[in-house]
């Protein structure tokens, strides 16, 4: 069955992405550490790929028009899909169901701010998938998720959401609950949004735990000159 890897991402365009990091980084070096992670991202969605022969990677992108900002990102190989829909939890479903319709049958959707996000945790997603698991999430630590995965569109747990704030994850789950959706949890990981998520990711680095390649080396560059 064909499977979809989806990396939901914004336009690298300068002021318009890690704004919360603007202040202790310039914008444009906003970006670029955005697009760092965005590259650590998808070489990690292409090991997955190397171990399941089944999975297309696809990007699902926003602003329709922008699609040109992303070569910098160096995403070859991979699937384009704008982003439609007046809020995020429209957008995700819109993708859900524009996939479904291509001819996929199960789809994994995770965000470009989780650098250090385990290959293992994207398989174990599709594993859950094909062992008929209705939907698949990844709760993040700020309350949010950083994945989700499903065998249809769901439009049930999109709806309603407080989207951007600390209940995502608990009113999804209660969403599930009242339609009786088959949910299943994958372990919590951390997203880097604001700076002190990003100085947790930068002693993780330092300590040798986490070590994602392109986030790694720009983080040293940026020490270096701050």
């Amino acid at each position: 069955m064909k499977e979809a890897l989806v990396v939901f991402a914004k336009a690298p365009l300068v002021g318009e992405v890690k704004t919360r990091l603007i202040g202790q980084f310039s914008p444009e070096e906003a970006t670029e550490l955005y697009v760092c992670f965005l590259q650590d991202t998808f070489a990690m969605m292409e090991e997955v790929q190397a171990e399941r022969e089944q999975v297309s990677l696809v990007l699902c992108y926003t602003p329709a028009d922008e699609i040109e900002a992303f070569e910098s990102a160096d995403l070859e190989g991979c699937l384009f899909l704008a982003q439609h829909g007046q809020d995020l939890g429209e957008r995700l479903h819109n993708c859900l169901t524009d996939l479904l319709a291509a001819g996929f049958h199960s789809i994994v959707i995770l965000g470009a701010d989780t650098p250090t996000l385990p290959e293992e945790f994207i398989i174990e997603a599709f594993d859950r998938l094909a062992a008929s698991r209705e939907v698949v999430i990844g709760p993040a630590t700020d309350g949010g998720y950083y994945l989700i995965g499903s065998n249809n569109s769901c439009p049930q747990l999109f709806v309603d959401i407080d989207w951007g704030t600390d209940a995502v994850l608990v009113q999804t789950q209660a969403r599930a609950d009242k339609s009786e959706t088959t949910l299943s949890l994958l372990p919590p990981w951390e997203d880097v949004d604001t700076p002190e998520d990003l100085g947790k990711l930068q002693r993780q680095i330092a300590a040798g735990l986490m070590a994602p390649p392109r986030t790694s080396k720009y983080l040293k560059r940026l020490a270096a000159k701050h």
